[in-house]
């Protein structure tokens, strides 16, 4: 379930890159975007709880709450992972800096 190892295995300056041609135009709204896409999650999260689980409260506090708590985690480690990545990535530019010095 969790690929946070696999995403801190392919931190690369080499996978940046790569990333970047595959996305040729600069993605535009891309804060809007990833916020539509939490609230949108989190609310097919809660219709399928209900479906699964008919006699679940939805408006349950202490459910949200539980809900809540899990994603907190999660994004705190995805957020750890992306700082990893940045650091990686910016120690390999700047070792690329100092080669082209040479």
């Amino acid at each position: 379930m969790s690929n946070v190892k696999e995403i801190l295995e392919r931190a690369s300056l080499d996978s940046m890159i790569a990333c970047l041609l595959d996305e040729p135009e600069p993605v535009k709204g891309e804060i809007e975007i990833s916020d539509n896409a939490i609230e949108e999650s989190y609310t097919e999260f809660i219709l399928k709880l209900v479906q699964l689980y008919p006699g679940i409260n939805k408006d349950d506090d202490e459910l949200i709450d539980a809900i809540v708590r899990m994603a907190a985690i999660q994004e705190e480690i995805y957020f750890k992972a992306g700082l990893i990545v940045g650091s990686r990535i910016a120690h390999e530019i700047k070792e690329g800096e100092e080669t082209l010095k040479l």
